[in-house]
Formats: C-alpha cells, sequence, structure tokens
C-alpha cells in the first residue's frame, strides 16, 4: 500500500507544480516609439500618458499619490493620465511616473516612465504573452488495457475535461482471487480486458505560440475519477459457479495525468499515464490521443465580423 500512496503522489506532483504557476504570467508592457504622437486635447505643456491594453480586469494605478492627476479609465481598453512636467522640473528637475499594472490572469508589474517632457505623449500597450483562445477539443483515446476511449476538453489558460474508457468485456463468473478451492484452469481461455474509466479534472495551459493566423499551445491535464481493471477468462471446467473467471482484478480511484497539444487550431495530440488503485493493487497504462480542436474565439469573431 506504501507503494501505490507513493506513485500516487508522484503522480499528483505535476498538480502542485501547475498550481504554483497559474498566475506568474508576467505582463508585456511596450512604449510605443513613434515620438510624434500628440494630445490635441491638451494645452499648456501638459504630457499625456496612454495604455491600450484588452486584458479583462487589467488594474493600472499610478503610485504616485497626486489629486490633480487622476488616470482615468475610456471605454474597455483605454486609460489615460495628463501630467504637468513644468511642477515637477521646477522642485526637481526632472519628471517622471511610476505605476502598478495587475490583472488576475498575471503577476504584478512596476513600470517607471523615462523622464516626461513638455508636451510628451507616452502610448503604452499592455499584452499578456501567454494569453490562450478558448477552445474545445474532442479526442479519440488509445492506450493498451481500453478497448475505446474519449475525451473533450475546454477553457482557456485554465479549463477542464472529461473522459471515458471502456473495455471488452464486464466482470463476469468468479474473481479467480477469492476462490479458495483448487480449480483447473491450465486451458482458460483468455477473452480480453475488463475496463472501466470515468475521469475529470483540470487543464492547465503551459505555453502558447502564434504561428502565422494560427494559434498553437501546450497542456497539461490532471485528473482523476473512478476506475476498474481486469482480466476475463472462459474456463473448460466450472470455477465455483460458473466456467467464467477473472483475474488481476481492480477496482477504485482512477489518476491520470497528460501533455495535450493543440497545433495549428485544429489538431490535438496527447500523451499520457493512467492509473488506477485500489485495496493495495495498483495498475497503470499509457494512453495516446489524437483528435480535433475548435478555437471557439476565432469562431465566435468570425460570426461577429459576417454579421
Amino acid at each position: 500500500m506504501r507503494r501505490s500512496n507513493s506513485i500516487f503522489l508522484l503522480l499528483l506532483c505535476p498538480l502542485f507544480w501547475g498550481f504554483g504557476h497559474l498566475h506568474a504570467q508576467a505582463l508585456k508592457v511596450e512604449l510605443s516609439p513613434d515620438k510624434s504622437k500628440v494630445d490635441r486635447s491638451v494645452s499648456n505643456g501638459t504630457a499625456t500618458i496612454f495604455f491600450d491594453s484588452n486584458i479583462n480586469d487589467l488594474s493600472i494605478v499610478c503610485t504616485d499619490v497626486n489629486p490633480d492627476e487622476p488616470i482615468q479609465k475610456i471605454g474597455k481598453k483605454f486609460w489615460v493620465m495628463h501630467v504637468n512636467p513644468k511642477k515637477d522640473i521646477e522642485l526637481d528637475g526632472v519628471c517622471y511616473r511610476n505605476f502598478l499594472l495587475k490583472s488576475p490572469s498575471s503577476a504584478e508589474f512596476y513600470l517607471t516612465t523615462p523622464e516626461i517632457g513638455n508636451n510628451q505623449v507616452l502610448y503604452y500597450t499592455v499584452v499578456l504573452p501567454n494569453q490562450f483562445s478558448n477552445t474545445l477539443s474532442a479526442e479519440y483515446l488509445f492506450s493498451k488495457t481500453a478497448k475505446h476511449g474519449i475525451r473533450l476538453s475546454f477553457g482557456k489558460r485554465i479549463g477542464g475535461y472529461i473522459s471515458y474508457k471502456w473495455g471488452e468485456h464486464k466482470a463476469k463468473g468468479e474473481n479467480i482471487d477469492d476462490v479458495t478451492m483448487d480449480y483447473d484452469v491450465a486451458n482458460a481461455n483468455y477473452m480480453g480486458g475488463i475496463r472501466t474509466s470515468i475521469t475529470a479534472g483540470l487543464r492547465m495551459g503551459l505555453v502558447q505560440k502564434k504561428i502565422g493566423k494560427t494559434h498553437s499551445a501546450l497542456y497539461m491535464l490532471l485528473g482523476g475519477g473512478y476506475g476498474e481493471y481486469g482480466r476475463q477468462w472462459n474456463n473448460q471446467h466450472i470455477v465455483g459457479s460458473s466456467t467464467y473467471f477473472y483475474s488481476d482484478y481492480i477496482k477504485g480511484v482512477d489518476g491520470e495525468a497528460a501533455i495535450q497539444c493543440v497545433l495549428f487550431d485544429w489538431l490535438c495530440l496527447s500523451a499520457g499515464l493512467d492509473m488506477v488503485i485500489g485495496k493495495g493493487k495498483i495498475s497503470t497504462d499509457y494512453q495516446i490521443g489524437v483528435g480535433v480542436n475548435l478555437n471557439v474565439d476565432k469562431l465566435l469573431k468570425t460570426k461577429k465580423i459576417a454579421q
């Protein structure tokens, strides 16, 4: 039993690693190199700082508290702040501002602007390099112990999945491990595997990359549920009350871990490990998946443009 627990904990290690990195994305803040930008709505040497971002729930705060220089959000993606450089230059000989940017999907980002001059416009673009698309994937799973398997996964950087695998046979007859009398099973005929696996869990994005107009991404899948494994036999002689018996039977907790790769928005490939643990016994199985992926964000965007 100790060995089973150790292997199961080893299976869960990537889960703890994943949770530790869920919000570790770094914001990418870029200053426009265009120095000819002009804010025609201001005068008297007033400078302007713009932030442009599509990140949900992004917070931008100027840590240099000055009630005369509020930062205002305009619409869903713009922030603007007007600065009077003359005051700072007269007092300190230089003018700059400090900002704190953060969102639920990223770590905090501290920004110090370059020196700000009269009438200057600083235009910043704020993005998440690992901004994952909203996707829906369907896979067919191949494994040694299961005859068939399917998996549905969904979400953005953090999502979920559900999978179901089944074998050729259900447990029928006697469990040979429970038989206490001697029976002749030397000529037993192996019929096939007993397998049931119903699992669900988290799908966590690790890396994404845009290739041309398509997106590719790497995910980690971790989950668990109910599992059953065994081998079904047909014997020439009666074993207990039937000519059928099954061996190597385990039922209990089913844990699994997999790496899933989405390529060019439509192709989905995966490879992973499945493990059934019950009453001190353990069964492991490797699995691969092949399927199709749907980029929901791109589909909705296309429909919106068509309308």
